[in-house]
């Protein structure tokens, strides 16, 4: 058996279509060709000339390197591929030049994805509920709105007094809806501050930035920096009111707000929104340098996983063959 990798291109979609993904419905064939143009990876692992499994990452802001798109062909399962291909897309992703930091996003039932995860180290970092709601009734107060504020400067003001502050209590900044990063000054292009709505409360002591995104649906994305969501006068009544702004130019039909399990918990019992199961963001800080002597425990301690699985699965097998003997054996006792 030879295994072989290779950076996919459009050309090989019709092999990912062939794969035996179990899947009702693969969103990555929807958007395979976004999937291996521009900022995005898409790697193939083949036993002989089969594809059996891929994953990939999407490069963020020139430094960020988010894996993910991990699918496998189901006649090869139970051989540690998933883990396999992930340790080798990993390694492309310390390759990219600029890349600092790179991580994942899983969600919390994914429990195979969090054990591949593990096995190649990669620590958890925060889990954020992705909250939606189609309206935000429940909690408005009528306090007086927020003040926008346009000026690009006061965005990063902000910014540097928040998310940019070491020193903050929050340092992951909801970038993308499913696409959480570590705070850097990299994410904040002149670009991305018009995108962003800004407003402060009538005390100029909180901020609240909301944006405009397509993630399957069209969202008001809303980041707010503190842990107070809930206590704020007007908070909830300035998002409603952009919300409601934007749904009349039917360009947003749903908000977005990531929340973290303590913000999640501290929701009213009659809130609007719908929490499915959490994202587990998982990642590391990475150097531009390959450090050799840790790639190589990291090689060592795969191996030594796969090798354990590889026992387990030929004492399952030695424990199959036996009781086919007993069955056999006990057949051939039976008087017919």
């Amino acid at each position: 058996m030879t295994l072989s990798f290779r950076q996919l291109t459009l050309d090989d979609y019709s092999l990912y279509e062939q794969m035996e993904t179990g899947l009702e419905q693969d969103y990555m064939l929807r958007v395979f060709e976004r999937l291996v143009s521009e900022n995005n990876r898409l790697y193939g692992m083949f036993e002989e000339d089969i594809l059996v499994a891929v994953a990939g990452y999407t490069i963020f802001c020139g430094e960020f390197a988010m894996l993910g798109r991990l699918r496998s062909d189901a006649r090869y399962r139970k051989q540690g591929y998933g883990t396999i291909i992930t340790k080798y897309i990993l390694d492309a992703a310390r390759e990219e030049s600029g890349v600092t930091w790179i991580g994942a996003n899983t969600e919390q039932h994914n429990i195979p994805a969090q054990k591949v995860l593990q096995k190649l180290n990669m620590p958890h970092q925060l889990t954020l509920y992705a909250a939606q709601a189609e309206t935000l009734g429940p909690l408005l107060d009528g306090q007086p709105l927020w003040q926008e504020i346009t000026e690009l400067d006061n965005k990063k003001k902000w910014l540097e007094e928040t998310y940019l502050n070491p020193s903050f209590g929050k340092q992951v900044f909801p970038y993308e809806a499913y696409y959480p990063f570590p705070a850097s000054p990299a994410m904040f292009s002149d670009r991305k501050l018009m995108e962003m709505h800004c407003y402060v409360n009538p005390q100029e002591t909180r901020v609240v930035f909301m944006w405009e995104e397509e993630k399957g649906e069209a969202y008001l994305h809303v980041v707010y920096p503190w842990f107070d969501l809930t206590s704020q006068a007007g908070l909830f009544d300035t998002i409603s009111s952009v919300f409601e702004e934007r749904l009349r130019r039917g360009t947003s039909s749903k908000v977005w707000i990531d929340l973290t399990e303590e913000e999640a918990a501290d929701l009213p019992a009659d809130h609007p929104f719908d929490l499915p199961s959490p994202w587990m963001l998982h990642g590391f800080q990475c150097s531009d340098k390959t450090d050799s002597q840790s790639h190589l425990k990291e090689a060592k301690e795969l191996l030594d996983h796969l090798e354990q699985e590889i026992k387990e699965l030929n004492t399952q097998l030695d424990t199959t063959k036996l009781n086919v003997k007993k069955l056999s054996s006990q057949f051939d006792q039976l008087d017919l």
